[in-house]
């Protein structure tokens, strides 16, 4: 047995095998440990399979250990007691153990790949131990549910690092099961039937995130057709439905909800029938019985304040679960999403009916659902339908002309959730939604630019909305079959000129990020339509914006993206447009220098990128150096 100082030794100061590896007693591996300057990866990477073998070997000996010091523990009406035995030795015993546990996630490298066949019985071996400590440890846990008992404390530990230990070797049990079919079911169903039931101890927070880790893990990554059929999962979904985890940490009832949808709705592996009837009907039940007290809460219950404020806790857990529902569906397969989106449709169509009556309240209730309606149609955009999604803009615009108007924090946030549902949509590629273009364009430059005129806080997401508008739908103005290049054709050319104003605008504000973000904007759109080229921007906005961007140049106050505005204002004067630069620029000089230090500034107009750079900066700096002077 190696002691707690070899243990921490190994683990914390990064010490390894003696570089001639010839000492190789696993059982006195504390002398085959010696200080090195490498990283764990480095050494893992030169040593793998001597690491592997010195842990697995100290596992065996820990765990044997662990199960005999087990006799020892006797429960008191007082909590755990040791028999025989020193409690602050024995707890530094389990501290040790569940350290050795912790470092066995080290060996996976060395258990997949090449070496998978090779080592699989090693490999379910050492599985074997991590899950009969993952019983005991639960089985103390549910014993003893006093939090402060040092004993219970040290159990705890090893639980943890098992369930670590689990989740790391997730991708592990997926090549388990494609080379041993006919085991993998029993395999998973064992892993969680010892993890899960201590998520209905009393166990700490830190520990609760661990186990639903474990099982997202499983979910996403193992996919078994057993899944659903596991004992312990059918618990959990029961005891979910039932609020038993309403008590549990924000994020650990988070991951919970995504781990129960995703087992349901996600494609199973190696299946050739998939089951989705029955499947689709287990979500829905699923989902009506979690949210049964949701859709108990009508519009009478909440008339007054007082009613507000008992529903309001209620009301946010909920809209904060369904939030997370939609979310974790976002990338995932579009049977998927259908299924969700079925599920949760009468959900949001209650909520929906609701929105009006928190207009006027302090509540937070009134953002969460705004929220939660925009987190659902970037998930299940598509699943929704254009029709309802008509509906829920219509419904949101209403909301938007009570509320948008006024200085509160409610209006702000319903000018604020509006921006971002429209900027969803707008950059959906679905022919379906196309329809919606001329609309949003109507909405964007007139209420909603005379809002954010009004919310400087908004300016960010208003001119991402912008730049969505024009990159997502080039075509609304300048549809594709005309001739392409400087010469095509433009429409709408009143909209596309004013959208490229309020470019211009943003980059007189005061603020870096803006002014970064609409600077990268203007590339991009250049990059992928030939925007500098168009002669719609030659014409009307090219002398506009080369002045404002050299303006910023010049005042120096943004030295951290002076190497985009020096990209931006060389894509402005390369080709034809080199003349107009040198007139803009010899403008501007004539602006902010006295007229007998003009013929000090030479104006050249180098062809390439690095020297235009150069020749801007010395350029920067001569002038700079002549408005002091004259000073």
């Amino acid at each position: 047995y190696v002691n707690h100082d070899d243990i921490y030794y190994l683990w914390s100061k990064v010490t390894w095998i003696r570089a001639n590896m010839n000492i190789l007693d696993a059982t006195r591996v504390g002398k085959s440990i010696v200080a090195s300057e490498e990283n764990p990866e480095t050494m893992i990477e030169l040593y793998p399979s001597r690491v592997c073998d010195i842990l697995i070997s100290l596992m065996g000996e820990h765990c044997n250990q662990f199960y005999q010091l087990q006799s020892c523990v006797k429960l008191h009406n007082d909590g755990l007691r040791v028999d025989g035995m020193d409690t602050e030795e024995f707890c530094k015993s389990l501290r040790d153990i569940a350290t050795m546990i912790h470092l066995v996630q080290l060996t996976l490298p060395s258990l997949v790949g090449d070496n998978f066949a090779a080592r699989q019985d090693t490999t379910q071996g050492l599985l074997h131990h991590v899950m009969k400590c993952l019983d005991i440890t639960t089985r103390v846990t549910e014993k003893c549910r006093d939090t402060r008992c040092p004993i219970r404390r040290g159990h705890t530990q090893i639980l943890e690092s098992s369930v670590c230990v689990l989740s790391t070797f997730a991708q592990w049990f997926l090549l388990f099961g494609q080379s041993n079919p006919e085991q993998y079911p029993n395999m998973i169903a064992s892993v969680l039937d010892s993890v899960l039931p201590s998520f209905d101890y009393q166990i700490e927070a830190r520990l609760q995130q661990s186990v639903v880790d474990l099982l997202y893990k499983v979910v996403i990554v193992c996919r078994p057709v057993c899944l659903l059929s596991v004992s312990s999962l059918q618990t959990l979904y029961r005891h979910t439905v039932a609020g038993k985890y309403v008590s549990y940490s924000s994020t650990a009832r988070t991951t919970l909800h995504k781990a129960l949808t995703l087992a349901i709705v996600l494609p199973w592996i190696q299946a050739t029938d998939q089951q989705w009837e029955m499947r689709e009907q287990n979500y829905q039940q699923f989902v009506q019985g979690l949210f049964t007290p949701l859709l108990s809460i009508g519009a009478s219950d909440i008339a007054d304040t007082a009613s507000l404020s008992k529903h309001t806790p209620t009301l946010a857990h909920y809209i904060s679960t369904l939030s997370d529902i939609a979310s974790c569906v976002a990338h995932r397969e579009t049977k998927s999403k259908q299924i969700v989106c079925q599920s949760l449709l009468p959900l949001v169509r209650h909520l929906i009916t609701l929105l009006p009556l928190f207009e006027n309240s302090d509540s937070q209730i009134f953002e969460h659902i705004l929220s939660f309606t925009t987190v659902l149609c970037d998930a299940l955009r598509v699943q929704l339908g254009a029709q309802f999604l008509k509906d829920l803009v219509g419904l949101c615009l209403a909301n938007f002309t009570r509320c948008g108007g006024g200085g509160s924090e409610i209006a702000r946030t319903t000018v604020e959730k509006f921006i971002e549902l429209l900027t969803t949509l707008v950059r959906e590629p679905s022919a379906v939604f196309k329809s919606f273009t001329p609309d949003i364009v109507k909405l964007t430059l007139q209420e909603i630019r005379e809002c954010v005129g009004r919310m400087e806080s908004l300016n960010s997401s208003y001119c991402y909305l912008v730049h969505s508008l024009l990159d997502f739908h080039w075509t609304y103005f300048y549809p594709r079959g005309k001739a392409h290049g400087s010469k095509e054709a433009c429409q709408h050319q009143e909209e596309l000129l004013a959208l490229f104003q309020i470019f211009g605008e943003s980059l007189l504000k005061p603020d870096f990020n803006l002014i970064k973000q609409n600077v990268t904007a203007l590339m991009d759109l250049n990059d992928k339509h030939e925007l500098f080229l168009k002669q719609v921007f030659v014409g009307h906005l090219k002398p506009t914006f080369i002045r404002v961007l050299l303006n910023l140049m010049f005042c120096g106050s943004m030295p951290i993206i002076e190497e985009d505005l020096e990209d931006v204002l060389f894509l402005l004067s390369v080709g034809n447009s080199g003349t107009l630069y040198l007139s803009v620029l010899s403008d501007y000089l004539s602006s902010v220098l006295h007229p007998s230090q003009l013929p000090e500034v030479k104006l050249e107009l180098p062809t390439d990128l690095a020297s235009f750079k150069i020749n801007l900066k010395f350029l920067v700096n001569k002038t700079k150096f002549l408005v002091n002077c004259s000073m």
